[in-house]
C-alpha cells in the first residue's frame, strides 16, 4: 500500500510540475487559462482516495531585459536618455536595459536601421518614433501593438492633450505612448545682444527681416541667422513658420496633405520667395552642418538667431548657456495668434518583442511624471501630460508654453517632421527645400514643380487623408 501510495503521489506531482514548470512562449503564455482541472490523490482515513482539484498554471517568468531602440545622442538628448533609463531603473531594478542607440540625422539614420531589424524579423522590444505618420507607417506595416489595454489601465488618455491623442492614434486605437511634445516653431536669440541693441524678438516675417537689418549694421561679421541642413529638415523648417504666417493654420495643414497644388499656389510661391530673402543672412556652408551645429554658431557668437524645436533648449544648456540670461525664444510667428506646430517622441510595444511583459513595465514608466519631469527637462520638450505643474520647468520660456498647451489644446497642429504627410515624401521634400536654400540660382517657380511632382509621386493627397484637423 505504501508503495502504490508514493507511486501514484508521485504520479500526481509530476503532473503539477510538468503545469508548472513546463517553459511558455508568450503567446503560450497569454492563453493559457488561469485555472487547470488535475487529478491528485491524497489519504482519507487511511485509504487514497483520488479527487480533482483547481491548480493555476504559472508559466515561466520571462526574462527581465529590455531592448530599446533611440536616436537620443545629441547634446541634450544623451542627458535625455539617460535621465529615461534611470527612471526606468528605479521603477524596475529587475529589468536589464539593452540600449540600442542609432546617432545621426535627427532620426533619420535610425530609421534605416529599423527598417533592416524589422525586415530580418529580430525587432527590438520598443522603439522610438514620432507621432502621425511616421508611427501610422509602422501600424500599416505590422509592426506596432494596440495598445489600448494599456491607455485604459493609466488613464493616459484623460491626462494628454486631444490633438497628441490623435496624433498617437490609428482609427481611435492608441499605439504608442508619447513621452513629450516638441514644439517646432521656436525662434531662438542671443538675449544680451538683443538687450545691447535694444531689439525686441521678432514674431513675424517683417520683425524677422528688421533684426535682421540690426544686427548686420551693428555686426557686419556676424550671420543673423543660424542654419543647419545636413539632415536637411532644417530649412523646411523655416519654410513652415513662413507658411503658417501667410496662410494660417488651415491652409498649412491642407498644404502638407497635399490638397493644394505647390506649383500654382500663390501663397506657396511667396512662402518660397520669402526663404529666398534669408539667403543672404543665414550660415554660409549650411549643408555641412547638423542642427546641434548650427545651436553651436548662436552659442558661439558667430550667429544671432535660430530657427529650431524645442530640443534646442537642451542643446543651449548643454552648451552652458542658459534660459532667460544668454538666450530667449518666442513662438514663431506669434501673429495672427500662436500656433503650435508639434510631434511628440513616443515608444510602442513592437510586434514579435522578445519580452513583452518587460516593454508594457516600460510603457508604464514612459507615461509617468516620474520619467517625463526630468527627461523633458532635460531635453527640451514639452510635458506629454498636462496635469504636470509647468513650474516643474526651471525657465520661464517652456513654463509659458506648457501653461499655453493647457489652455490652447485646439492650438496644437502637427507639423511636416514626419507627422502629416508620410515620411517618404516628406525626406524628399526636405531635400528639395535645403537646395533651394543652398542654390542661390534656384527659382521660385522650379521648386515650387519639384514639390508638386513630390506630391504627387508620393500620392500625399491619399496617404494624409487620415489627419483631421482641428
Amino acid at each position: 500500500m505504501k508503495k502504490l501510495l508514493l507511486a501514484l503521489l508521485f504520479v500526481a506531482l509530476a503532473g503539477l510540475l510538468a503545469v508548472g514548470c513546463t517553459p511558455a512562449t508568450p503567446e503560450e503564455a497569454e492563453t493559457i487559462v488561469e485555472t487547470i482541472e488535475v487529478e491528485v490523490t491524497r489519504i482519507v482515513e487511511g485509504e487514497p482516495q483520488v479527487e480533482t482539484v483547481i491548480v493555476t498554471a504559472t508559466p515561466e517568468p520571462e526574462s527581465p531585459q529590455l531592448e530599446i531602440f533611440h536616436w537620443w545622442t545629441a547634446p541634450g538628448e544623451r542627458e535625455a536618455a539617460d535621465a529615461m533609463f534611470a527612471a526606468l531603473n528605479e521603477a524596475y531594478p529587475e529589468i536589464e536595459i539593452i540600449e540600442n542607440p542609432v546617432a545621426g540625422g535627427g532620426g533619420v539614420s535610425h530609421r534605416v536601421v529599423l527598417q533592416g531589424r524589422m525586415a530580418a524579423g529580430i525587432p527590438p522590444d520598443t522603439f522610438q518614433t514620432l507621432g502621425g505618420a511616421e508611427m501610422k507607417a509602422y501600424v500599416d506595416g505590422g509592426a506596432l501593438e494596440p495598445l489600448t489595454d494599456l491607455y485604459e489601465e493609466l488613464g493616459y488618455a484623460d491626462v494628454i492633450p486631444g490633438p497628441l491623442l490623435n496624433a498617437v492614434s490609428v482609427d481611435g486605437t492608441p499605439y504608442i505612448v508619447p513621452l513629450n511634445m516638441h514644439i517646432q516653431n521656436i525662434l531662438y536669440y542671443n538675449l544680451p545682444l538683443f538687450e545691447e541693441l535694444g531689439l525686441t524678438p521678432p514674431t513675424n516675417f517683417e520683425e524677422l527681416m528688421a533684426a535682421i537689418e540690426a544686427i548686420q549694421a551693428a555686426n557686419p561679421d556676424m550671420t543673423p541667422l543660424a542654419l543647419g541642413t545636413q539632415e536637411n529638415w532644417g530649412a523646411a523648417f523655416v519654410l513652415d513658420s513662413i507658411l503658417i504666417e501667410l496662410g494660417g493654420p488651415e491652409y498649412y495643414v491642407s498644404f502638407h496633405k497635399g490638397e493644394i497644388d505647390a506649383s500654382t499656389d500663390e501663397i506657396y510661391l511667396q512662402a518660397l520667395d520669402r526663404l529666398g530673402q534669408l539667403r543672404p543672412f543665414v550660415t554660409q556652408g549650411h549643408s555641412s552642418l547638423t542642427w546641434d551645429q548650427s545651436i553651436s554658431e548662436v552659442v558661439n557668437g558667430n550667429a544671432a538667431m535660430v530657427i529650431m524645436g524645442t530640443w534646442g533648449i537642451g542643446a543651449f544648456k548643454s552648451a552652458g548657456w542658459e534660459p532667460g540670461t544668454d538666450f530667449g525664444a518666442v513662438i514663431f510667428p506669434a501673429v495672427p495668434e500662436p500656433y503650435l506646430l508639434f510631434h511628440p517622441d513616443g515608444y510602442g510595444l513592437a510586434v514579435g518583442a522578445p519580452h513583452p511583459e518587460s516593454t508594457l513595465n516600460w510603457l508604464r514608466v514612459v507615461a509617468s511624471p516620474e520619467l517625463q519631469i526630468p527627461t523633458d527637462v532635460i531635453q527640451g520638450g514639452l510635458f506629454a501630460r498636462t496635469d504636470i505643474d509647468p513650474a516643474e520647468f526651471p525657465d520661464p520660456i517652456r513654463q509659458e508654453m506648457q501653461q499655453f498647451v493647457a489652455d490652447n489644446p485646439g492650438n496644437l497642429i502637427l507639423d511636416q517632421h514626419g507627422s502629416i504627410a508620410p515620411a517618404s515624401f516628406s525626406n524628399e521634400y526636405w531635400i528639395v527645400v535645403a537646395g533651394f536654400m543652398a542654390d542661390e540660382n534656384a527659382t521660385v517657380e522650379n521648386t515650387a514643380q519639384q514639390v508638386q511632382t513630390l506630391f504627387e509621386t508620393y500620392d500625399v493627397a491619399s496617404e494624409a487623408a487620415w489627419y483631421q484637423w482641428p
